[in-house]
């Protein structure tokens, strides 16, 4: 009964999963969790408990052709969850739906573990109202972005059924798009069970050297776009749209498998400043460049990267941080298109996500 449950919880992907050549499985998880409150202003409404539901759908990727170029067996898949943050009346819940990669550890073993790396896109039911909403800092906009971190202990009880234990890390943004834009970061502890649709003996991925015999230095270059809205004020009633465009370049070498370091830069218009500057008469320009200098995970055709980036030049300077922080996941189409999405954010506040394509090297 269970193993039909779980089939049609994921019905609506299912009809896809019939048609890939790769083993599927199904899982539910209950989650339950708490709000961090990293802003003094969201001490009040960060009290509550968040209690959700996950129902997700994966193909592994155990053959030659992976395994060869990841050096390990990994999943990707989709995860739809509902969380309710347990205050109706000011957080409301969420649906998500979050595409993600998941590396697998041991996986040959009875026990075993993973981690996954997911961003997709969530609605809120309650967003910021400066009359009916003020207290929800968090959430300004009913469509934002989800980002998880999560990792899990399996147990394989037969070879189609497990459970799992495991521990989320999640953020909900709209990435500066619209203020307010606190975001919520709340990690959750989940339990849950998954069925394989095909049994599936694993066993130990078998390590080759061949990635030390491809190119270990890469660069690529990337062009980036983005909106994001000036709320209204009393002098200004209209919220506004403003454009920022850009681009960036980076250079750097593999130095493990899955790992990489890097070293570039991004210059962008940002027309939010733009705009900000007139309406203050401030006779600024509104570029913006620096360095940025990181890590790069490389699983297969999936790149997480994780930059630090001090301005080297920012007509801005003394309204910003000195620095901010890039996070960007990005997928590779044949060997040279990357299409992804990054996250800029000064210390724990986002400030602003774009979309970003470009040609690696």
């Amino acid at each position: 009964m269970l193993r039909y449950l779980l089939m049609l919880l994921c019905l609506p992907a299912l009809a896809h999963a019939q048609q890939s050549a790769k083993p599927v499985q199904v899982g539910a998880s209950l989650h339950r969790g708490f709000i961090i409150h990293h802003s003094r202003e969201l001490i009040d409404v960060s009290s509550s408990l968040p209690t959700g539901f996950e129902c997700q759908i994966n193909w592994l990727l155990a053959d030659e052709k992976h395994v060869r170029e990841a050096g390990l067996i990994a999943r990707r898949g989709i995860s739809l969850y509902y969380m309710n943050f347990n205050n109706p009346e000011i957080l409301g819940h969420s649906l998500a739906v979050v595409p993600y990669v998941e590396p697998l550890i041991r996986p040959g073993k009875r026990l075993h573990g993973s981690f996954q790396l997911g961003l997709g896109v969530a609605y809120l039911s309650k967003v910021y109202d400066a009359e009916s909403n003020p207290d929800n800092l968090f959430f300004s906009s009913p469509i934002s972005f989800w980002a998880m971190v999560n990792a899990r202990a399996h147990y394989r009880i037969n070879p189609q059924w497990q459970a799992s234990l495991g521990l989320n890390y999640n953020h909900i943004s709209n990435g500066g798009m619209k203020e307010p834009n606190k975001g919520m970061n709340f990690p959750t502890f989940n339990a849950g069970v998954q069925y394989q649709l095909q049994p599936v003996h694993l066993q130990k991925p078998l390590k080759n050297q061949d990635w030390k015999q491809e190119p270990r230095t890469f660069q690529y270059l990337l062009a980036v776009g983005s909106v994001k809205n000036i709320p209204s004020s009393q002098d200004y009633p209209e919220v506004e749209a403003t454009l920022l465009l850009g681009g960036q370049w980076m250079i750097g070498r593999r130095v493990g498998r899955m790992s990489g370091l890097s070293v570039g830069t991004e210059w962008l218009y940002e027309g939010y400043a733009a705009v900000q500057n007139e309406r203050n008469g401030r006779d600024q320009r509104a570029i913006k460049g620096a360095l940025l200098l990181g890590h790069e995970l490389l699983v297969g055709r999936v790149r997480f990267t994780i930059h630090l980036a001090p301005y080297v030049y920012n007509p801005s300077r003394g309204q910003d941080d000195p620095l901010y922080q890039r996070y960007g996941l990005y997928y590779r189409f044949g060997k040279h298109l990357l299409l992804g999405s990054t996250l800029k954010a000064h210390r724990h506040v986002a400030d602003v996500a774009d979309v970003r394509v470009g040609w690696l090297f």
